[in-house]
Parts: structure tokens; sequence; C-alpha cells
């Protein structure tokens, strides 16, 4: 994701946290504030109770693309912070770290950031038809 596109600054995220709009989900959790740009931003914050580092990464990767297909359908510009709630976890062997029992994959992330999206007023119900159609037309 291109720099401009990204929320970096602490600042910034404490702005969204303090100022925004929040939508809590069973893997995310959601802030919207309206920024001063011509675009919006996204910011990530995966905590290390999420897993480890692959699963961390693996899961921001997928945040990442299902905001990159969702940007053209925001009405206005936000700093938008996708904060990872961690699931259920466990340690393989008592001598081992904790990992994430389960890490959600793509169309359950893509649902939840449409829905939270919808509720907070970032998209339109009609964009979100016509998303999942041409997603729809590309499985095919």
């Amino acid at each position: 994701m291109n720099e401009r596109f990204s929320v970096k600054l602490n600042r910034e995220f404490s702005r969204a946290f303090k100022k925004g709009t929040r939508k809590g989900g069973r893997y995310l959790l959601i802030s919207a504030v309206r920024n001063r740009r011509e675009l919006s931003r996204l910011g990530i914050s995966v905590g290390k109770k999420f897993g480890n580092s692959v699963q961390r990464s693996r899961f921001k990767r997928l945040v990442r693309e299902v905001f990159r297909e969702l940007r053209p359908e925001i009405d206005g510009s936000y700093d938008i912070i996708v904060a990872a709630r961690p699931s259920k976890r466990i340690a393989v062997k008592p001598s081992r770290k904790l990992r994430a029992e389960y890490i959600p994959n793509y169309n359950e992330i893509r649902t939840e950031m449409v829905k939270s999206f919808e509720i907070l007023g970032l998209i339109r119900r009609e964009a979100t038809t016509d998303i999942n159609e041409k997603n729809n037309e590309g499985n095919q």
C-alpha cells in the first residue's frame, strides 16, 4: 500500500480512537474519523496476542486488500483504523508460546468490514451490492 494511503503516526491513531465513531465485530474493531485530505487512509493495529508474526502479517495483508477494493465506494475522506480482535489462543505444547487458534479468512474479513462500513455510514448499501456483483463475476 502506498505511504499516502496509510495512517502511520501515533497521534493520528489516537485521534481516530478518541474522536471517531466505532463499530466492533467478531474479528475487527473499526474506528473512523473524517480527515482533511482528499482521500481515505487506512491504519491497522494488530497486537501480539493475536498470534505470531506470520499470522499478524497475513491478517494485515488481507485487511489492506479488502480496503483497496472498498476505497472507491467510500463517501468522503476518512482515517479508518482497523484493530484486530484476538480469537481464542492455544499452545501447541506447554513449553511453546500461545498462538491464535483461528485466523479469519478473506471472506470473513471482507464481510465484516462491509457491514461495519455500512453501519458507520462510510459506504452506501447500493455500493455494496455492486461490489458483491463484481466479486461474484470474478469467481465464476
